[in-house]
């Protein structure tokens, strides 16, 4: 009668769970759901069955609401419940969150469980954890959660797009890796439940008005069955449905707050209306400033609230608890609670308690927002200072201060680049009196609505007001370059060139320093010597999409050295950017390297962000997969996540995926498709961001690898290839390469005549050489002597590791059909030991198998040599194989030196070897058996 979606059912999981768990040397689970679905229940459970296992040890912490726009304040929480409580973690916004992840691996690895044993991480309301922590944890968590370590995380829905939730949902992929979502019940699910509980069943009426009732609350249903007695239990068998009372209490956990004294319930009241911990000292204040008697103790027993951080504060014992506690306070009663906690704390605590206290916006209270606000900008605060701004509009109706409040969050927005965060405003925004800088918010949200074109011509009307202030030509000046920055993101580039001219005389126009404005609040965008270098150096990038290579590479060492001397900040990672993308499209992927290693460098140092915060990643993980480091590529791929859900350049996420697909074929993982499947979707993108091909690529790698050479035709042939620019037409190596396969020689002809008219300009040998082309045609049509200069010419090209490792495996396979076992042998040797050491499992198998028969063929040919040499060859063969000089072997078997010398030179002879020294490697590849006749004993 259970669904497969009923909590009973993944309650059973729980073994599973952990065996798997063990089995695998840890892991991560995500439970999520919508508020009261069983998530905590569930961890709990999980939590209750490790401790029986003694190979588990558990540890619970909770993250904390009011803690959310707190930087690293979960991370502080997280080392204080017991990960490294001897630690003392200071927060500091200035640090940088890969910065803060990598110390805190180095001091989690001196902790990690033993050899028996394991540890589960219990981390509960995930969705409250503040952005610098998860992108810590992300960095964090993939690499323990293999060494013993189970990560489980309960997480409301839905996630939001850089939540620790959706980083787990991403993450999930091997079988130690679960996610269960707790979905809200159905009727079948209740009436389920209802027999696991009850021994009977209800009908199906009876379970849709409980789930009408309860929202398909797993909390909520459980709180009815709760309040079902033995007696109506023993008749549920002749009246099929369950007692239906008290609905309005769907949080089992409040069972006990009916039994409460007055002095408990209130005392439990101020502690989860206060929304974060407080300590007991605050708590015993603030029951006296509101005449209530102490209930602390009995709150505390009743499991309402519970003590936190060894004793020195105290909290709710759930956030459902907290939730459900604040729906009985009386409204009054709240505000007097907050008025209270607003004097005894401070900082954004004290100001958002003043807030929630306060029914109406006075001047007091608005000069207090005011300075709250220039602290935590200054401090770069921005999301506290958006949690207090979007409260101080909950007070605010008169359109003049409502106005300028939201002009205050969404500038704040725009400048921490979230102004995803204020799409909500647009409305607002778009209602207010016509000014330059309304107009500038509402063109700067329209830039994160991605499904929207951007507002060209509004922008256009905006450039050709006539601006009259310093604030004004910044505005202008700034939206400008905002304007070439999304028509680079557009389907259509023409007249771009035209526009960058454009937007640096405005530039140029405009204030030179943030002093002049007279909004200050506008002073971050005044940066006109950054800003003008950058969109130079966007000019190289539509040269090179143009296919003005010659221009390109003429351009492109001046802009390197001038962006050298930048000074460290966002706009010059945003520089570095571009001349990555050209230094690739030049076929330099050295420089490539260079450039995109700086700017990630800058990334993890700088503070801010730039508009292209993911896209270095992306261009050196491309680099180190087509070098050959592939682990290098998977570590910056992971650092990755911690931005790209948060970056403006979000097809990263899409060419992240194709990479990881690449990597993982190569590297003979299990989990390409999955990454595949969600890389296509970059073709749903229409503007040419870097490496818009590599979902290709990787479509191309796994039909490559699965010998699929019909695929390999197909999915190179695609007619949307021949739209894209941004390409370095890799797709057409594959197909040429799967071709020659295929025994479609004369296509392979011309499509390989087609590439070295376009080497260097169009088509680059990043994937393999031309001579690899042409060796394998040549090879194909049965002409050995050009196959093998060919192939001799393309293993000269040494840069990339994989192409070079293919291209000597197909070299040995000729050598070996053309009867040169010997040569075959060393050259697939040198192949097979490449392939092993980048890892590339997909191709070492057949490159084993192939330097297998090479190594066979050449002992059965010199077997068959040692039988033509007389038993005196034989004799010295063995002591030349031990080392010995010719007159060491004259001595040693009583002949001249002259003789001696006379059959070491027969022996190369018939051995085919130039050198003596060349005699014992031989000797030694064959089997013993052949080695060890009797002229080889009696030497010994």
């Amino acid at each position: 009668m259970h669904s497969h979606r009923s909590p009973i059912s993944r309650l059973d999981q729980i073994h599973q769970i952990l065996d798997k768990a063990y089995q695998h040397h840890g892991g991560t689970l995500l439970v999520d759901g919508l508020s009261g679905m069983g998530k905590t229940y569930f961890l709990r459970q999980l939590a209750a069955e490790a401790h029986q296992h003694n190979h588990w040890s558990v540890t619970f912490v909770n993250a904390d609401r009011i803690e959310n726009g707190e930087p690293y304040s979960f991370i502080e929480r997280f080392l204080a419940a017991g990960i490294a409580p001897d630690w003392e973690f200071e927060p500091d916004i200035q640090q940088k969150p890969i910065v803060v992840a990598r110390d805190c691996i180095r001091r989690l690895m001196k902790t990690l469980p033993t050899q028996d044993s394991g540890h589960i991480i219990i981390i509960d309301d995930a969705q409250w954890i503040d952005p610098e922590s998860i992108r810590v944890l992300r960095h964090m968590i993939p690499r323990f959660n293999r060494r013993k370590v189970l990560i489980a995380c309960g997480a409301r829905t839905p996630h939001g797009p850089s939540s620790l939730g959706q980083f787990l949902l991403d993450f999930s992929a091997g079988p130690q890796d679960k996610h269960i979502a707790l979905e809200p019940l159905t009727a079948d699910d209740i009436r389920g439940l209802a027999f696991a509980r009850f021994g009977v069943s209800i009908s199906t009426s009876n379970a849709t008005k409980l789930q009408e009732l309860s929202g398909g609350s797993f909390l909520g249903v459980d709180a009815i069955f709760n309040q079902v007695t033995e007696e109506e239990v023993e008749k549920l068998h002749t009246t099929w449905n369950i007692p239906i009372r008290n609905v309005d209490v769907k949080n089992p956990l409040l069972r006990q707050y009916a039994d409460l004294s007055q002095a408990a319930r209130l005392t439990a009241h101020i502690v989860c209306v206060a929304e974060h911990e407080i300590s007991p000292e605050i708590l015993r204040t603030a029951l006296a400033r509101l005449d209530i008697a102490a209930g602390t103790a009995e709150a505390l027993r009743s499991g309402i609230i519970r003590e936190s951080d060894f004793g020195r504060s105290i909290v709710p014992s759930h956030d459902l608890v907290a939730a459900a506690m604040r729906e009985t306070v009386d409204p009054v009663f709240a505000r007097r609670i907050h008025q209270v906690l607003a004097d005894l704390t401070d900082g954004f605590r004290s100001i958002r308690h003043l807030l929630k206290g306060s029914e109406t916006w006075r001047p007091q209270l608005k000069e207090q927002v005011a300075t709250y606000l220039a602290q935590a900008t200054d401090h770069l605060l921005y999301a506290n200072a958006s949690e207090i701004l979007r409260m101080a509009l909950k007070l605010v109706n008169q359109p003049a201060e409502r106005q300028q409040l939201i002009t205050e969050l969404v500038l704040i927005n725009i400048r921490a680049k979230t102004g995803y965060q204020c799409l909500d405003l647009l409305p607002e925004i778009e209602a207010m009196p016509h000014s330059i800088l309304g107009e500038f918010m509402a063109v700067m949200l329209r830039v994160y609505l991605v499904e929207e074109q951007f507002p060209h011509q509004r922008v256009q009307a905006i450039l050709a007001a006539p601006a009259t202030t310093p604030d004004e030509m910044a505005i202008q000046a700034f939206l400008s370059f905002m304007m070439v920055m999304m028509t680079m993101r557009s389907p259509d580039r023409t007249g771009l060139l035209q526009l960058i001219p454009m937007a640096q005389q405005l530039l140029a126009r405009g204030p030179d320093h943030p002093e002049e404005l007279i909004d200050q609040r506008l002073s971050w965008m005044v940066t006109p010597q950054e800003t003008t270098l950058l969109l130079e150096c966007y000019k190289i990038v539509q040269w090179h999409l143009n296919g003005d290579i010659e221009t390109t590479d003429q351009v492109l060492p001046d802009l390197i050295q001038r962006v050298a001397i930048l000074d460290d900040s966002p706009a010059k990672i945003d520089c570095l950017v571009p001349l990555a993308g050209a230094a690739m499209a030049t076929g330099d992927a050295v420089l490539a390297q260079e450039l995109s290693a700086k700017a990630v460098g800058l990334l993890e140092r700088v503070p801010g962000d730039p508009w292209a915060a993911a896209t270095p990643r992306i261009i050196l993980a491309h680099c180190h997969i087509l070098f050959g480091n592939y682990t290098s590529a998977t570590r910056i791929l992971d650092d990755l996540e911690e931005v790209s859900h948060e970056a403006l350049d979000l097809e990263s996420r899409l060419t992240a995926a194709a990479l990881r697909a690449i990597i993982d074929v190569v590297t003979g993982g299990q989990h390409y498709e999955q990454y595949l499947s969600h890389a296509t979707r970059s073709a749903e993108l229409h503007w040419e961001h870097y490496g818009r091909d590599l979902n290709v690529m990787a479509q191309l790698e796994i039909a490559r690898t699965q010998q699929d050479y019909t695929d390999v035709v197909a999915s190179a042939s695609r007619p949307e290839l021949a739209t894209f620019a941004n390409t370095q037409r890799g797709y057409l190596t594959y197909k040429a390469h799967a071709l020659i396969s295929l025994k479609q020689l004369d296509k392979a002809r011309a499509l390989v005549n087609q590439l070295r008219s376009e080497r260097g300009s169009t088509w680059f040998e990043y994937w393999g050489s031309l001579d690899w082309l042409e060796a394998r045609i040549a090879g194909a049509f049965g002409d050995v002597e050009n196959a093998t200069a060919h192939f001799i010419a393309a293993l000269a090209q040494r840069s990339f590791p994989l192409p070079h490792a293919l291209t000597s495996v197909d070299y040995g396979e000729l050598l070996l059909s053309s009867g040169q076992a010997q040569q075959a042998e060393a050259v697939l040797r040198k192949a097979v030991a490449t392939l092993k050491e980048i890892g590339a499992q997909a191709y070492l198998a057949s490159a084993q198998d192939l330097l297998h028969r090479a190594a066979q063929t050449t002992r059965d040919m010199t077997s068959q040599v040692l039988t033509t040499m007389t038993d005196r060859e034989q004799e010295v063969a063995a002591l030349l194989a031990d080392g010995h000089s010719n007159r060491a072997i004259a001595d040693r078997l009583v002949i001249s030196e002259s003789t001696a010398r006379f059959h070491v030179s027969n022996i190369l002879r018939k051995l085919q070897l130039n050198s003596r020294a060349e005699v014992p490697q031989f000797l030694q590849q064959l089997s013993p058996q052949e080695t060890s006749g009797p002229s080889r004993k009696k030497n010994h």
